[in-house]
């Protein structure tokens, strides 16, 4: 379990534990922040491989 999967499975937890609406509102937008991030980091990784792999860009 990599570090992501952690913090994603830690605010699952306290978005369900939570008593106060604003608490789990707050769990759940930091849970899709995390997501987004995760996202845009393997789009980043993809578009270095894909930019040093093109032959016309040497």
């Amino acid at each position: 379990m990599d570090t992501n999967d952690w913090v994603k499975t830690q605010l699952e937890e306290l978005s369900q534990s939570s008593k106060q609406y604003e608490d789990r509102a707050f769990y759940l937008a930091l849970l899709a922040l995390v997501k987004e991030q995760q996202q845009r980091l393997i789009q980043s990784q993809g578009e270095v491989d894909g930019r040093t792999w093109n032959p016309s860009k040497w």
